[in-house]
């Protein structure tokens, strides 16, 4: 979704135009809007209540967890790993265990803290996160440099027309060699989610491409590819199938002997701000092959 925007219509003070964006919001909250780094014009961060801004600017408003937060802390969080980067992009390789983006507790350490520091250090450049991976889940994450580049590549993710590859181990080997799972998948109220089975109503479509890489004694690997990115598809759709992600320990059999989820989103494809069609690549961690050769439970 996109984060909220107005064009000016005349010169007028940031806050002036703020609060014609947030009429409902007082205007010492918007004042901190501006202290943490969430207010963004003409693409550049604003820092003043009362900076002017000219007529046809565009004043847009970042959400909490894109924004530089109150005295953000350097100290202690590590350099991401980095996959690609240019003056529009960048490509970072998420740890499993680390939260793409930091929840309303205010967790200091994020994968969107460790690439909004590198890039201002290095680059002198803020960052705009595109999509998320869940905790547990390592492998690709994109953020965008530009809030143009940040909106393209949202709408690809929307049209779904990003290629979006994982590699899962999962418990036992599924029936065929490959197949379509298309579940629905609905929230519900207490943010947990769940499969709409067959003859239920609600839910959102929700489709996962499985093909078989590799075998084990216990588990297999697989190559996965979805067309839609709802919250916990895969490891709901491999729970579905008799075959559940090792290591999940909500909708599967518990930890696994490596200590993490064996899902890594390890490609994306998708079209660059300059037109051009690219893939990102990120290697499959050891501790995946480690469980797959795993020969006891």
């Amino acid at each position: 979704m996109a984060n909220p925007r107005i064009e000016s219509d005349e010169k007028a003070h940031l806050i002036d135009v703020l609060s014609a964006l947030h009429p409902t919001a007082k205007k010492n909250s918007l004042r901190r809007m501006i202290d943490h780094g969430r207010v963004l014009v003409d693409g550049n961060k604003a820092s003043r209540a009362k900076e002017m801004v000219h007529k046809g600017s565009i004043v847009e408003t970042l959400s909490r967890s894109e924004g530089d937060g109150p005295a953000r802390k350097e100290d202690g969080i590590p350099d991401p790993e980095v996959l690609y980067d240019d003056s529009e992009i960048l490509v970072v390789n998420k740890p499993a265990g680390l939260l793409s983006v930091a929840t309303p507790r205010g967790e200091a350490d994020t994968m969107f803290d460790r690439a909004l520091l590198w890039s201002s250090k290095n680059h002198s450049t803020r960052v705009h996160l595109v999509h998320r991976l869940d905790r547990e889940t390592s492998g690709c994450l994109i953020l965008a440099k530009s809030t143009g580049a940040k909106d393209m590549l949202q709408r690809q993710f929307k049209d779904r027309t990003i290629e979006r590859i994982y590699h899962a181990v999962v418990f036992g080997k599924p029936s065929s060699e490959s197949g379509v799972q298309r579940a629905r998948v609905k929230e519900t109220k207490d943010k947990r989610v769940r499969l709409i089975q067959e003859g239920e109503r609600g839910g959102k479509e929700a489709i996962t491409n499985w093909s078989i890489e590799q075998t084990g004694p216990i588990h297999t690997l697989i190559r996965i590819k979805i067309d839609t990115g709802r919250r916990a598809q895969i490891r709901l759709h491999m729970s579905d199938m008799g075959c559940p992600v090792s290591g999940d320990t909500r909708y599967g059999r518990g930890k696994a002997s490596v200590n993490r989820l064996c899902l890594h989103a390890s490609s994306l494809g998708f079209e660059h701000p300059n037109g051009r069609r690219m893939r990102v690549e990120s290697e499959i961690p050891p501790k995946l092959f480690s469980e797959l050769k795993r020969k006891s439970l």
